[in-house]
């Protein structure tokens, strides 16, 4: 067993407020966690749920997915609180064919098409399926999203397509923008609930079983945490609504992905057990890890309860936690071969 003692300084990040939905809406998700969980927001989605065609998308993005000016929102292009390189205008540049980026935007599946053998109503969920350039889009294909280690394509707006180098996967992925992950993570657990029923015939490497893969649903949930959710979002939230008559729930209430699959949700399940101990707990001034000699702890990332990442570090450090607010605390710790996540009580 090795034994490290880490350090860093604890910086609170304020979390937006959460958006607004309609009175009695989720009331009866009140109070639970987990499974249980999932399984009362995916009653609340799919009752009332209306499935607007695959044609009809065309004349709901205006609705949906309209920029303050007007054009197009596209996650593929767009770069927030900078210049993008392009625009497009509903209807005109509706694709059509295409050669290159700009010529026209298209229906893109978050969630690849082919994964759910174009079954309804996933193949047209306002929610799953996006405006995004054509040309984009066929570069993303059918491969997971992902962070790219080396890329061998980038679009304008610095999307990528490459290997990838996040922890438990290494083929080809997609890489959006920091900017937008948080709306990708987002569209991901709504999946997997609103979908938890049909998901485990599926295809593709962000599922397994009736739920998200391990690697998917560790980094969908740092993605939640760097990228909170926007008005952007809640807007969109409000008129897929108006079209579709459900709520993605985690725009609406970011806090219950962690109730659901993160740390509030308790301990993951691990390939490789690490024996991993922190103590003591509650903890005061200094917390102690011993884990498995034959393993690397690669980084630690914490979470406030509200999801917010407050922190990432690195191990052979000291952690001196004597200046923290007494609370619950949510700990990844990414081991080359695991990920484990645990929740820390600092009491003082």
């Amino acid at each position: 067993m090795r034994k490290i003692l880490l350090v860093f300084s604890f910086v609170l990040l304020l979390f937006p407020a959460r958006a607004q939905w309609p009175a009695g809406y989720y009331d009866s998700a009140a109070g639970l966690s987990g499974e249980s969980l999932r399984v009362a927001l995916h009653d609340i989605i799919s009752n009332g749920f209306t499935s607007v065609s695959y044609t009809n998308l065309w004349t709901t993005y205006p609705l949906t997915d309209a920029k303050p000016n007007g054009k197009v929102w596209d996650m593929y292009s767009d770069i927030p609180g900078g210049t993008a390189p392009y625009e497009f205008t509903f209807i005109t540049d509706q694709c059509g064919s295409y050669n290159s980026e700009n010529d026209c935007y298209n229906r893109e599946h978050s969630v690849p098409a082919s994964w759910f053998s174009d079954a309804s109503p996933m193949y047209s969920d306002v929610y799953m399926v996006l405006p995004t350039d054509g040309w984009v889009n066929n570069k993303r294909g059918n491969f997971p999203y992902g962070e790219v280690g080396t890329a061998s394509w980038t679009s304008l707006n610095g999307s990528k397509l490459g290997t990838c180098n996040y922890p438990g996967y290494s083929g080809t992925v997609f890489e959006p923008v920091d900017s937008f992950k948080g709306d990708f993570a987002r569209i991901y657990f709504y999946v997997a609930v609103r979908y938890k029923d049909e998901i485990s015939s599926w295809s593709g490497e962000s599922f397994s079983g009736n739920n998200l893969i391990a690697w998917t649903e560790n980094m969908m949930l740092e993605w939640h945490a760097l990228d909170p959710v926007s008005t952007k979002e809640r807007d969109r939230n409000n008129t897929v609504y108006t079209a579709q008559h459900n709520r993605n729930p985690f725009v609406d209430n970011p806090s219950w992905v962690y109730a659901i699959w993160g740390p509030t949700a308790g301990t993951q399940t691990v390939e490789i057990d690490p024996h991993l101990n922190v103590y003591p707990q509650p903890a005061n001034d200094y917390l102690h890890l011993d884990f498995r000699s034959d393993i690397q702890l690669q980084y630690i990332k914490v979470f406030n309860l509200q999801g917010v990442l407050v922190q990432e570090f690195r191990s052979e450090e000291e952690l001196y936690i004597g200046d923290w607010q007494s609370g619950l605390y949510s700990f990844q710790f990414v081991f080359d071969r695991t990920t484990i996540w645990k929740n820390i009580i600092i009491q003082h």
